[in-house]
């Protein structure tokens, strides 16, 4: 039996102009010109490839997009949504107006007129200890407390005042200007009067606050545990723009010439564009990211999984850039003919103590030419600060659970047995240390000549 062979569809088409459409009676309905039946002709029609393209294209720039998303401004928040102040939490002489001492969370002081000799100026008992690490301005030190948020006279230890709040408040105050910005346990962000506690204006999040607000141009930065990291106007408490991690941002960001570092718990650095929220980069690690990243000497420095990472400050991330290298990765792994991938951009160091149990948990101190962190097995490290080698270790009696503060030529840092210590921060040498009679587990902090230390039994002491 002969095979029937398909013939492709036919069209007819006039003789005259090329058009395919004729009415009933041979009428072209191009040009209106009349041919018998038997003058047109019969053509295969033809097949149109661009159609097919034009949808491959269009699959391909919406994948493209997907992927660009996180990179790219939005145009809404660039020219509708600006702050309408340039406030600051920058700390000035003999000011810690923030968490970390400063916007790029260095826990640095170059220079001080005096130091501490480790002489107890007074100290006071604020109630069931919080997480909250104590700020200083203009002789008030503010810090959160049990069902309270305080403010004491930074001369005598007496509260000026104090106002009762929903919940234990374990983030820690900002101050710029004449306000003070402070996230709380039931999911709202405060903008109070420094002066009389007053509040000006709150913001309502989706989830119970996670970390302490830094303040720059005019803009609060504070992370919910709902995932996202906010940016707020400090004037009004309106938002700017939010941006939404993998899990959550516990600590507070730090930012340096316009870029925002946060870390997430799913182990991820994230450098976001500050003035309007979009990404730069993500730099993944294994381990959850639960304290503050450190700016400073051109480097980020962040702790996870018992190490310190260094990363590029300036280093960028392109679109599609992670998935390229995943696949290339996986065929280099599989032994395809492809070169050994390339590390994470921005990949500088990474420092681990010297002895597998040791772990760091917390943020370095930084300061130009050297940091400072220390480990659960009571050691201080000072490395270098740009390759990360080392210069000299002390051991201490018990673990450091916080971070050390570096003031002038000095570093001082708390440890789990309720010790104080100060170094000295060229050779490592033992200054002085202080009994505090419980453990030290927030990060000291310097303010006209004095340092301001919370132990985990509720006492706030000052040490000058």
């Amino acid at each position: 039996m002969a095979r029937k062979v398909q013939q492709p569809y036919m069209v007819e088409i006039c003789p005259a102009c090329g058009a395919s459409g004729r009415t009933a009676w041979g009428t072209c309905q191009a040009c209106g010109h009349y041919y018998l039946a038997a003058g047109w002709t019969q053509v295969p029609r033809r097949r149109h490839p661009s159609r097919w393209l034009a949808l491959g294209l269009g699959v391909v720039a919406v994948l493209c997009a997907w992927i660009a998303s996180p990179f790219l401004p939005d145009p809404l928040t660039s020219v509708f949504h600006r702050p309408t102040t340039q406030l600051s939490s920058t700390s000035l002489a003999n000011h810690w107006a923030m968490w970390g001492g400063d916007l790029q969370q260095r826990r640095y002081v170059a220079e001080a007129q005096r130091q501490p000799e480790g002489r107890r100026a007074w100290s006071v008992a604020l109630g069931t200890p919080t997480r909250s690490v104590p700020v200083v301005v203009d002789d008030v030190l503010y810090i959160g407390g049990h069902f309270t948020l305080l403010a004491v006279d930074v001369h005598t230890g007496q509260r000026r005042w104090e106002i009762r709040t929903t919940g234990p408040v374990h983030t820690s105050p900002a101050v710029a200007g004449n306000r003070l910005y402070i996230g709380l346990q039931d999911w709202r962000v405060l903008a109070l009067d420094c002066g009389t506690g007053q509040t000006l204006w709150e913001f309502q999040m989706q989830n119970p606050v996670a970390g302490s607000a830094a303040v720059a141009q005019g803009m609060v930065y504070i992370g919910s545990l709902d995932g996202f990291l906010y940016a707020l106007d400090a004037a009004t408490g309106k938002r700017i723009w939010q941006f939404k991690t993998q899990e959550q941002p516990l600590s507070p960001p730090a930012l340096s010439a316009g870029t925002l570092f946060v870390g997430s718990t799913e182990g991820i650095l994230y450098a976001l564009h500050a003035r309007t929220g979009y990404t730069r980069l993500r730099f993944r690690t294994r381990d959850r990211l639960q304290d503050t990243p450190v700016v400073a000497n051109g480097l980020v420095y962040f702790p996870a999984g018992g190490q310190i990472y260094a990363v590029a400050a300036e280093a960028r991330e392109l679109p599609g850039q992670y998935q390229l290298q995943l696949v290339w990765a996986q065929l280099w792994i599989w032994q395809f003919p492809v070169p050994r991938p390339p590390v994470q951009p921005g990949s500088r160091w990474r420092f681990s103590p010297w002895k597998p149990p040791h772990g760091l948990l917390s943020a370095p101190a930084v300061a130009p030419e050297a940091f400072y962190a220390g480990d659960t097995e009571g050691y201080l490290y000072a490395r270098n600060a740009l390759t990360g080698e080392g210069l000299w270790q002390f051991q201490a009696g018990s673990a450091l659970m916080a971070s050390p503060v570096i003031i002038g030529p000095r570093v001082y840092f708390g440890t789990d047995d309720g010790w104080l210590y100060a170094l000295d921060r060229t050779h490592g040498e033992l200054l002085w240390k202080l009994s505090l009679g419980a453990s030290i587990h927030a990060t000291p902090v310097f303010a006209s000549g004095r340092l301001y230390v919370q132990t985990s039994d509720g006492w706030l002491h000052a040490i000058e």
